[in-house]
């Protein structure tokens, strides 16, 4: 099953928007989903080994796949892709 993590912040309204999206797509089963607060040690640890400075920031596998915020149907297909071994 893949690792999908969520980069998020509290404080940020495209995170909370981010979070629905993906809980919603998770829930659909076939994924291992974690959101992952940049405010805590390892959301910091996350950005610095992964030069971030945006967010939300979406990992597959621990491989950065996305930033910014996908809706339903984009968030599917770059798990669909994901799955194939193909990354958008």
């Amino acid at each position: 099953m893949m690792k999908v993590e969520l980069l998020v912040a509290d404080w940020s309204p495209s995170c909370r928007r981010a979070e629905a999206v993906w809980r919603q797509v998770a829930q659909q089963g076939g994924v291992d989903f974690e959101v992952v607060d940049v405010d805590q040690p390892r959301g910091q640890a996350l950005m610095q080994r992964l030069q971030l400075k945006t967010i939300p920031a979406l990992l597959i596998d621990g491989q950065l796949v996305a930033i910014g915020v996908q809706n339903e149907q984009t968030a599917r297909a770059i798990i669909d892709e994901a799955g194939r071994g193909t990354r958008p």
